[in-house]
């Protein structure tokens, strides 16, 4: 095995953590969004088959995108493909705290620490 096909099987294996903890992150989004709405009374099926449907379009596209950033010469694609995951894991995260606000759950200290996260990654990006 070559070192540019052992280190293309590492990032591709980062690149499948990535898509892994984002599957759960969507997962714990829709539980709790579904939660919270239960809470205040505003389940419809309506709303809960839309954010079935959005979870399922947006993994759909993510998984697409997995072969296509091979296809993208160097190591271009990789990278590309890492900042689309970190940033639908961002937003994944960031709804998971909007619905344990709206349960009543304080996630000042979660908000914090979240930015510190988006800085750090913003400018591990700057620096590549």
């Amino acid at each position: 095995m070559e070192i540019s096909q052992g280190i293309q099987l590492i990032q591709e294996q980062k690149i499948i953590y990535l898509l892994s903890l984002l599957s759960v992150a969507m997962i714990i989004d829709f539980i709790s969004g579904v939660y919270a709405a239960k809470l205040h009374k505003e389940i419809t099926s309506k709303r809960g088959i839309n954010g079935i449907i959005r979870k399922v379009a947006s993994m759909i596209l993510l998984v697409f995108f997995l072969p296509v950033s091979l296809i993208i010469p160097g190591q271009t694609g990789i990278a590309l493909l890492s900042v689309l995951y970190l940033g639908y894991l961002f937003m994944e995260i960031q709804s998971i705290l909007e619905n344990y606000q709206k349960i009543g759950i304080d996630t000042h200290y979660l908000q914090k620490i979240l930015t510190k996260l988006k800085e750090k990654v913003d400018l591990d990006e700057k620096d590549d």
